[in-house]
Parts: structure tokens; C-alpha cells; sequence
């Protein structure tokens, strides 16, 4: 054995010592590419998140580890390209459509979090002998929590369109404007004049967006019968903005996400995305690598930084983010749901510390704490965000919190029907048992929901099905039917098991996804489960079997009338 690594050590330590004796660029690449492939597909085996892989393989090549890599210019200009790319991708994806009536909230919980995070955090790091400018600028950076990590996780859990997930984006949304903000405000010397020439620079940005907004629509109509030409046209609007940034002495960032954004507003948006794509997610492994080849060293002083800085935005955030929205009038458990969704630092703090590191704002050991609690926290946030559930009867007495309440009341002791959950699904319900208006009640937890159709005159009430305490003050002795459009087992099994022990006579339909929860929602006692794939592919088959081309175009018609009348029914 002994030999066998002895003769292995013979073998790789000539090939290491020739890459690091050989200044090329592309052989520098090539180790990233390769080292960055290989951790990477570790961490998908391993359920992590790929980020994780990039820069520890970034540590792992750069002088803390190996030293394969040490060209600090080849370095910084990775990270810049990166940079750019990584926020025109932010631009283009900057969308307040997606917060759908939680505008307003988003925006105060956004503010009030990134304000508190930054106040408790700048306090906490000048105790641990930070000065206060570089504990003010960790502060800011610690209060910005990811949005490619959360989106993906959402995306991956179905809950981009939930109430939850129109939060956490929204909010997140609110965080990167700020973080924007703050880049364009980054510097060593804070005065008067600096916020005025500031001031100054982005009028003249926003100006230069306004106009190139025009000129996108009409050159890419022209562009859009050639594919190579789009491509190129996209990346020369970006660099556009990029010099135009540069000349004006601002961060290269800005005009990157400023593109983003004009170019998110033509027409073109998708195909631009989608063939950039390629580009954008090479610069951005190369960036989130060259974070990890920044680390130069890790030292025992930067231990108790970085577990109160954990502490932070484990415990602090979350919770602060939960009461927050407790006290816009939101029900407790999706408040922390929301919250402990925030539990791990953004790409924005690296591209910030970044930033700030090469303007001397910050030292080399503050930015090696962020890049630690940004591999850490990142790695444990597929955890750290399923802990709002089982931390629920911890938090329950923030239910006692009176708010300004975002429910409607009615006498509902005479109403036999039911209907938990009114998206979606719930509408389709809802639609068709209008016959039934007055012997209806709706509960759900989507407030925009329970004003509209409180406006329509249905009787409704802002409540969460999970919570058994406001279940049991449902009058559902009298109920006839009962239908729950909530997809989650757990919150069925426990509607079953608090229905059926006060109304055993109640005909209960709950809804399932999976043929496993829904075999063992009728052991609890659903009279049935409604599989919304199984019965649409059905339907769907019934129907191409039976229509020819003439009749699905009238079908389609129908159809497309049918959907307007229930966005109707909604909003």
C-alpha cells in the first residue's frame, strides 16, 4: 500500500509542479473547468447545492489549499466577467409581476429585515473587533439572502406560486434593489459630495436605459430572423452598458443589471435568456470559483465571527422576517415558513465584498468570513428552510398577536359547504357551485383572494388549515360536503382527523399528488381523493379520442372562455 502511494505521489507531483510553473491561461482554465465538473457532480450526488462545489474547488485550487492557480489578475477577471454576466441575468429576470398582490408587504418586510439584520449584525462585529466601517458593510452584505438558491429550491418544491413563495421572492426582490443601492454607493470616503456625484450618476444611467429601451424593440424586430445575430446584439447591449458604467467611474454591476432590465422589457426577453444561457452560466461558474480562490487563509480569530454571524441568519432573520409578516396580519406558520427561508447569504454579498475588498473598504479576513458563512449557510439551507414547520408550536403564541386583520366576517353557522383553498382548484369548485353562493363558505390564506371574492359577496374568511385551533372554531357540525384543494398530506391527514371527530356524517374530498398519500388519506377516512394528473390525463385522452381538428378549435374556444370566467370568479 505504502508503495503504491509512493509510486502515485511520483506520478502527480510532477504534474502538479508543471501546472503551477506554467502561467497559461488556458491551462489555468482547464483545472478550474475540470476540479469545478468533478466537485460539482459530487454535491449532486450528494443533494448540495452545485454553488457549494464552485467555490470550494475555488479554495481547493487557490493558495489556502494547492496553489494551482495564482495569477490574481487572471483571478479578478474572472470574477468580473462573472459578475456582469451573473447580474444581467438578474436584470433580465427583475419582474414585480411575480410578487401578485404582495407588493405592499414584500416591500416593508424587505426594508424593515435588511435594517434590522444590518443594525444587529454591524453591532455584533464591532464587538468582535471589526471597525465600524468594515462592520457596517458586513452588516448590509450579511442581510441579503440568495435568490438562485431559494428560487431553485422553490421551483424543485412546486411553490413558486404559493403564498409563501410570492413572499420569498418578493421580498428577495426588494433585498437585491437594495443591494444595488448599496453597490452604487460602495466607497472608502462617505461625504455630501460623493451621494450628489452618486445622485448624478445614476439620473444619467437611467437616462441612457429610458432611450435604449426604444432602440432595443426596433433593432431586435430587425435582428430577430437570425438567432446568431440576436446573440450578439444581447451581449453588445450589455457591454454597452458595462463601458458606459466604466466611463462614468461606477461598478461594472450596475450597467450589467441595468441591461438586464431594458432588455427584460422587449419582447425578446425568453430567446435572449435562452441564448445567453450557455455564456452566463460558464462566467458564473468562474466567478463563484474565483470567490473560493480569493480565500487566502483561515484563521482560529475568525470562529467566533463566523458562528455569531451563523446565528444571525439561521435563527435572527427568519424569525424577525416571520414577526414582521405576523404583524401585517399573516398567520403564523407561513410567516415562518417565509422566514426561515432566508437563512443563507447571497451572491449579491459576494459580488458586494467583492467589490469592496478591491476598494480597500474591507479587509482580507472580513472577506474570508463571508466567504465561510457563505459555504456553510448555503450548504445547509435545504435544511434550514423545512424548519419553520416543526418550529410552529414553539412560535404558536404569536397567533395571540392582535393585528390588523386580513379576514372577512360573516355568520357562517348556517353553511353546510365548505371549500379550504380557493386557487387553483379551489376555483374550478367554487365556479361550479355557484348555484350553491349562499349555503358556501371559503377559507384561505391568501388574502388578496378572500378581498375579491369578499367583494363578490362570498362568504370567506383569511385562515390557515393547518392550524387546529382555528379549525375547531369553524361551525362544521352542520357541514354536508367539505373539499380541501390543499396538496400537502399532512395538512389533509390532520383537516381528516379534526373533521371527522365533530361531523362524522360530513362527505370529505380532499386532494393528493401522489398515489402513496393518496391510498393513505383514505385509511384516515377521506370519503375520496381527488388526483388532479390521473383524472386530467384521462380527461385529456377522452377527449383527443373523441374530437376532430374541427371540433378541438371550437373545444379551444370553449375552453379559453371557460379560463376567463374563472380568473373572473378570483380577481
Amino acid at each position: 500500500m505504502v508503495d503504491l502511494l509512493s509510486f502515485l505521489g511520483q506520478i502527480i507531483e510532477p504534474f502538479f509542479s508543471s501546472i503551477v510553473s506554467t502561467p497559461s491561461v488556458l491551462i489555468s482554465i482547464s483545472v478550474i473547468v475540470i476540479v469545478a465538473a468533478l466537485l460539482a457532480f459530487i454535491s449532486k450526488l450528494l443533494k448540495q447545492e452545485i454553488i457549494i462545489a464552485y467555490v470550494i474547488a475555488g479554495i481547493i485550487l487557490g493558495p489556502l489549499v494547492l496553489g494551482l492557480v495564482k495569477d490574481k489578475t487572471l483571478i479578478s477577471g474572472f470574477a468580473e466577467i462573472g459578475i456582469t454576466f451573473l447580474l444581467f441575468t438578474v436584470g433580465l429576470e427583475m419582474s414585480f409581476k411575480k410578487l401578485k398582490g404582495a407588493i405592499k408587504d414584500s416591500l416593508i418586510a424587505g426594508i424593515v429585515q435588511v435594517g434590522a439584520v444590518t443594525l444587529v449584525s454591524s453591532f455584533i462585529l464591532v464587538a468582535c473587533a471589526f471597525s465600524k466601517v468594515e462592520a457596517l458593510w458586513l452588516g448590509i452584505a450579511i442581510a441579503f439572502s440568495s435568490t438562485v438558491v431559494v428560487t431553485k429550491i422553490l421551483i424543485d418544491k412546486n411553490e413558486t406560486n404559493t403564498l409563501q413563495g410570492r413572499f420569498i421572492v418578493g421580498i428577495m426582490l426588494v433585498q437585491d434593489l437594495i443591494a444595488i443601492v448599496a453597490l452604487a454607493l460602495l466607497t472608502k470616503e462617505f461625504s455630501t459630495y460623493f451621494i450628489f456625484l452618486t445622485l448624478t450618476k445614476m439620473i444619467i444611467i437611467l437616462l441612457l436605459a429610458f432611450l435604449a429601451t426604444f432602440v432595443a424593440n426596433t433593432i431586435f424586430k430587425k435582428a430577430s430572423s437570425s438567432v446568431e445575430l440576436m446573440f450578439i446584439i444581447s451581449l453588445a447591449f450589455l457591454f454597452v452598458f458595462v463601458l458606459a458604467t466604466y466611463a462614468l467611474k461606477f461598478s461594472i454591476a450596475i450597467g450589467a443589471f441595468t441591461a438586464g432590465i431594458v432588455l427584460a422589457n422587449t419582447p425578446y426577453k425568453l430567446e435572449i435568456e435562452t441564448r445567453t444561457k450557455a455564456l452566463r452560466d460558464f462566467f458564473s461558474v468562474m466567478f463563484f470559483v474565483s470567490v473560493g480562490l480569493l480565500l487566502t487563509h483561515f484563521s482560529f480569530e475568525l470562529v467566533m465571527p463566523l458562528v455569531w454571524v451563523l446565528l444571525i441568519l439561521i435563527i435572527f432573520e427568519p424569525l424577525v422576517t416571520a414577526l414582521i409578516l405576523r404583524l401585517r396580519g399573516y398567520q403564523t406558520r407561513p410567516c415562518l415558513e417565509i422566514g426561515f427561508s432566508f437563512a443563507q447569504l447571497s451572491e449579491f454579498t459576494l459580488i458586494l465584498m467583492l467589490s469592496a475588498l478591491s476598494l480597500g473598504v474591507i479587509s482580507q479576513k472580513a472577506f474570508d468570513l463571508l466567504v465561510l458563512t457563505a459555504v456553510i449557510s448555503i450548504a445547509i439551507t435545504p435544511y434550514t428552510i423545512k424548519l419553520g414547520k416543526p418550529l410552529y408550536p414553539v412560535f404558536k403564541f404569536l397567533d395571540k398577536i392582535r393585528t390588523s386583520a386580513k379576514e372577512e366576517t360573516y355568520s357562517i353557522n348556517k353553511k353546510t359547504i365548505f371549500l379550504f383553498g380557493c386557487h387553483r382548484m379551489g376555483s374550478v369548485f367554487l365556479k361550479n357551485l355557484e348555484k350553491d353562493k349562499e349555503k358556501i363558505f371559503v377559507v384561505d390564506f391568501n388574502p388578496e383572494i378572500i378581498k375579491s371574492l369578499a367583494n363578490k359577496g362570498i362568504s370567506c374568511t383569511y385562515g390557515d388549515a393547518r392550524n387546529i385551533e382555528f379549525i375547531n372554531r369553524l361551525p362544521i357540525e352542520n357541514a354536508e360536503l367539505i373539499l380541501s384543494t390543499v396538496p400537502e398530506k399532512e395538512e389533509n391527514l390532520l383537516l381528516l382527523k379534526t373533521i371527522k371527530a365533530r361531523n362524522k356524517h360530513a362527505f370529505v374530498a380532499v386532494v393528493s399528488e401522489k398515489i402513496h398519500d393518496a391510498l393513505e388519506l383514505y385509511e384516515a377516512g377521506a370519503d375520496y381523493v381527488i388526483m388532479p394528473f390521473i383524472t386530467g390525463a384521462e380527461h385529456s385522452i377522452e377527449i383527443i379520442k373523441n374530437l376532430n381538428k374541427q371540433k378541438f378549435k371550437k373545444y379551444r374556444e370553449e375552453q379559453i372562455k371557460y379560463l376567463e370566467e374563472l380568473h373572473r370568479v378570483l380577481y
